[in-house]
């Protein structure tokens, strides 16, 4: 994703405060492939019950689990060893007992689903009322090369400033998208606070954002909007999203050039990608 606001690069720096944190571990054991839900309880990975903050809510874990429940129905299979080591779990514990100011964590998981994604990666970071993150990124297998991948941003600030993106987005750019998008128009239309218009001043270049992108800035009504339009919209995004690339089919076509120019496009701009 793109996302050139003060509150992206705030999120930014402090993912990169998060990646050197110490995780709890000493060494990373060898863990065998596990299908997505098995290790859903697992301390190590966002999945989290509580806040490190107990009077703030994890806003955004029920996108990860309802992202978790579609994997597990199309067969994927977990891939710990493939989490980035700057994005797995780091812990910055809380001052005392009673003041969770400054506590916050990260922790990524990575599946694939053999024949159709080559890599699924989603990263939490909970840093209290402060801020809430949830993003996430699909990359279909290199034989489907007109197949979109989907970037998830959601973001939270403080009680009142909420960024959300979901999108399927064209690895070769908008201007070159082949594959059928009637199914995410038709949520796009049934969400009008998903609507909204991506300002140039916030974004340098959206030569990768699709038409059908789910965009929201809210303020005030913001906590509503997320769990009442948002998580809906979120879930049959990704469902459909999931049929799209399914019908966009295999190829001769190697997409891992398209792939490529997205990533170095997005790695300046996103610290959580790839």
């Amino acid at each position: 994703m793109v996302c050139r606001t003060l509150h992206s690069l705030l999120a930014a720096a402090v993912l990169q405060q998060a990646s050197s944190w110490t995780p709890p571990m000493r060494k990373r054991t060898q863990i065998a492939p596990r299908h997505a839900l098995t290790v859903e309880q697992d301390a190590r990975w966002p999945g989290w019950q509580e806040s490190v903050d107990p009077a703030a809510k994890l806003l955004y874990m029920p996108f990860l689990e309802t992202q978790l429940q579609i994997l597990d129905k199309i067969g994927a299979v977990e891939r710990p060893d493939a989490v980035r080591p700057d994005l797995r779990l780091g812990v910055k514990p809380r001052r005392s007992d009673d003041d969770a100011k400054g506590a916050a964590r990260v922790g990524s998981r990575v599946f694939e689903v053999p024949g159709t994604f080559r890599r699924v990666r989603m990263t939490y970071f909970d840093g209290g009322q402060a801020l809430q993150v949830f993003n996430s990124l699909w990359y279909p297998t290199f034989d489907r090369p007109d197949a979109p991948l989907l970037g998830v941003d959601l973001l939270r600030f403080g009680p009142k400033k909420f960024l959300c993106i979901v999108d399927a987005q064209p690895p070769q750019g908008r201007a070159h998208a082949t594959h059928d998008t009637s199914l995410l128009d038709a949520i796009k239309r049934k969400y009008p606070a998903l609507e909204g218009e991506v300002s140039s001043r916030y974004y340098d270049d959206n030569r990768f954002f699709s038409k059908q992108m789910l965009y929201g800035r809210f303020a005030d009504d913001g906590e509503k909007l997320v769990e009442e339009a948002l998580l809906p919209a979120f879930g049959a995004y990704v469902e459909a999203y999931v049929d799209v690339v399914a019908r966009c089919g295999t190829s001769g076509k190697d997409a891992r050039p398209f792939h490529a120019d997205y990533d170095a496009f997005n790695a300046e701009r996103d610290p959580a990608h790839e």
